[in-house]
């Protein structure tokens, strides 16, 4: 008995070269990347750990917009139901995509303005602002959190989101930006489907009354047999013959 250990062919350990992301090429390898990375502990964010299918999910939505997965998995979130991308994510789409985006605040407390300038690489330019009298007309000065404890920040956050979806859409493919779908709050979507009318249609059909049907001739049984007397409609002529 030998005590050599079987040698498996397996390619060289190398050193150089660029460094690259692994991509899925179908959705077998993208399933198992998944499922290996959902035991990745904290090296993925909490919602995804041993989560392999929303983790696909998230890689397979992270691709459409240019995203390796490890990248969507750190800069996809869902708010309020809706896959967005959140953080310096959204500067590093535009900035990939050939534009450029910058964004400024003058003014003080209430008069207080964030203006956000995106230039494309054909060199058109976009400006959008969004001031503290549109996040008071929103509900936004003043609330919990962010808003209170850094409100230029997220005018800023808005002055960009609204320059980035109306000239670099093609950076975002449809993308929503995490924080300004945070202020929307959960779903309050509504059936607002009418009700039906009463009686119908206004233009149903109108269908022919049915006939009541006749009542059910009472069956007669003779007395002594008790066999079932049958209608004779010559009955009463044998009767006046007898």
């Amino acid at each position: 008995m030998t005590n050599s250990i079987a040698k498996h062919d397996r390619a060289p350990v190398t050193c150089g070269g660029t460094l690259t992301a692994i991509i899925p090429q179908d959705i077998d390898q993208a399933y198992r990347l998944a499922q290996a990375l959902s035991g990745g502990g904290d090296m993925i964010p909490r919602d995804f750990q041993k989560n392999p299918e929303k983790i696909m999910a998230a890689i397979l939505k992270g691709m459409e917009i240019g995203l390796a997965p490890m990248q969507a998995l750190s800069a996809i979130a869902i708010v309020n139901g809706r896959p967005t991308i959140w953080g310096d994510a959204l500067r590093a789409l535009v900035l990939r995509a050939g534009h450029m985006i910058d964004c400024e605040v003058t003014g003080e407390g209430k008069h207080a303005v964030a203006t956000a300038t995106l230039t494309r690489a054909s060199g058109q330019v976009l400006k959008r602002t969004f001031s503290m009298a549109d996040a008071e007309n929103a509900g936004l000065a003043g609330k919990a959190g962010p808003w209170k404890q850094y409100p230029k920040r997220m005018l800023m956050n808005r002055a960009t989101a609204f320059a980035v979806r109306d000239g670099a859409a093609d950076a975002l493919m449809g993308m929503a930006v995490a924080e300004e779908v945070s202020d929307y709050g959960p779903d309050a979507a509504r059936d607002v489907t009418p009700a039906p009318r009463r009686g119908g249609p206004r233009f149903a059909p109108q269908l022919p009354e049915l006939e009541d049907e006749p009542e059910p001739v009472p069956v007669q049984h003779d007395e002594e047999t008790g066999e079932v007397i049958e209608d004779n409609p010559h009955a009463e002529w044998i009767e006046e013959s007898k």
